[in-house]
């Protein structure tokens, strides 16, 4: 019956030694130093639709819609040569698997494109099919 008895804290032991337990952390007392590590997919180019564009001043402002709504979204605006400038705007995601129509206002500051002396630079942005003058 001793032995049993043994067996039997034996297993009991065993078993909860070897369950998996979530891990504890302790934070220091200066919180000033934490740091969020969280998980990055390599961001793709992803498709994505103008619903409006207009110009403020030297800021592009644009109104794209594009599909999503849990993943990383990512917006660039690139040039070319003046003094017609063709621009592109670039989105990349993380293949966002949630399929949400976003729309999103976007402002792009512009005032790197100032091509010509006169201050008119014509902005042609690809998937757009009207030129932007832009004035300054």
């Amino acid at each position: 019956m001793g032995k049993l008895i043994y067996f039997y804290f034996l297993v009991c032991f065993t078993v909860f030694v070897s369950c998996k337990t979530e891990q504890i952390t302790t934070s220091l007392e200066d919180h000033s130093e934490e740091t969020k590590v969280e998980e990055t997919q390599e961001l793709t180019n992803s498709p994505f639709s103008f619903i409006e564009v207009a110009i403020e001043g030297d800021t592009l402002i644009t109104q794209v819609q594009y599909s999503g709504g849990c993943g990383n979204h990512q917006f660039k605006i690139e040039k070319n040569l003046p003094p017609k400038q063709p621009i592109l705007i670039t989105h990349r995601s993380d293949k966002d698997p949630c399929r949400a129509l976003i729309r999103e206002e976007l402002k792009f500051y512009i005032g790197d494109f100032k091509g010509t002396p006169n201050g008119t630079t014509v902005l042609l942005l690809e998937n757009w099919p009207q030129q932007i003058i832009y004035s300054y």
